[in-house]
């Protein structure tokens, strides 16, 4: 793929895409509000923590006789931590032919992401609206997430681990958190530390689990509308299959008990089979709702 030197969307010369500044900020907020399509996937960030990066750029087109101009779409992508990203902003209203503007926009990202030793970019398609859009992109659909959901109490007898201990995440614990997402998860699924600093400061509940005295696992909550979202849940993989996520599991839902919180919902990957398993014997339920995932592999863009 090349890329060129000027962007703007084809067959329409009055439009210009250039990085995001500091003074957008106004107009990309209204824009997210208005536009007939929205895109948001910022986990534990705000919209415009990446304005001012290269992985944040707007459309624009002039307006007025003063020779102001508009924003009239945007999107950014951000690698946290490469080698993978993800579009995490996209908005545009539905004048212009939406392959066209997405294709724009895209065209100065990329450079910089393959610059920045990313390997792949996804879309968690939250919304409808980009799928029929994306494969022309390049995209593929790589998978689908599936939200689980538990409306009761119920927790199933799961035996003790010796020497085993759930306590609250400490600040110093980030830094190994990450090093365990990377054992733990393919790299468009890894949390950095920076990520899970965030997260801390949002989560409804935050654990760590050791045994004698080695961490080798977490877990993420967060409030939810009606409840709270079990955001994530990680055990090294060293130690895996040895009930060390039952226990955690126990542990967090009948913390939420405690709390008055009873409708608990999460996320999983459709071919993740050992989770579903695990989340099933705890009573949740797959709710039939699935949101696809995009991926453009950038290998091939990335060749000198």
């Amino acid at each position: 793929m090349e890329f060129a030197n000027q962007f703007n969307v084809q067959g329409r010369a009055d439009t210009a895409v250039r990085l995001a500044a500091p003074g957008d900020g106004g107009q990309i907020m209204r824009l997210l509000q208005t536009a007939q399509f929205q895109h948001l996937h910022v986990d534990w960030h705000l919209p415009g923590d990446w304005i001012g990066t290269p992985g944040f750029v707007v459309q624009t087109r002039p307006s007025g006789s003063q020779g102001g101009a508009a924003i009239t779409a945007c999107l950014a992508a951000a690698p946290d931590p490469a080698p993978a990203a993800w579009v995490r902003v996209a908005a545009m209203n539905g004048a212009d032919d939406p392959t066209a503007v997405l294709s724009a926009m895209l065209e100065p990202i990329l450079p910089w992401l393959c610059r920045e030793g990313v390997t792949e970019l996804g879309w968690l398609a939250i919304e409808s609206w980009p799928n029929p859009w994306l494969p022309d992109l390049g995209f593929r659909l790589a998978n689908e997430i599936e939200i689980y959901v538990k409306e009761d109490t119920a927790v199933p007898p799961i035996p003790p681990i010796p020497n085993l201990r759930i306590r609250p995440v400490a600040e110093s614990d980030l830094e190994r958190l990450a090093v365990l997402e990377a054992k733990a998860f393919v790299p468009l699924w890894r949390h950095s530390a920076r990520a899970l600093q965030l997260a801390r400061s949002q989560a409804a509940s935050f654990d760590v689990v050791e045994v004698a005295g080695e961490l080798v696992g977490f877990q993420l909550s967060t409030r939810s509308r009606h409840g709270v979202h079990l955001a994530r849940m990680t055990i090294d993989p060293a130690w895996q299959g040895q009930g060390i996520g039952s226990v955690l599991l126990t542990h967090t839902l009948r913390s939420y008990h405690r709390r008055g919180l009873y409708r608990v919902t999460l996320n999983t990957q459709v071919d993740n089979i050992a989770s579903q398993r695990l989340y099933r014997k705890f009573g949740f339920a797959a709710s039939g709702e699935r949101i696809p995932m995009w991926v453009l592999d950038l290998q091939n863009c990335c060749q000198p």
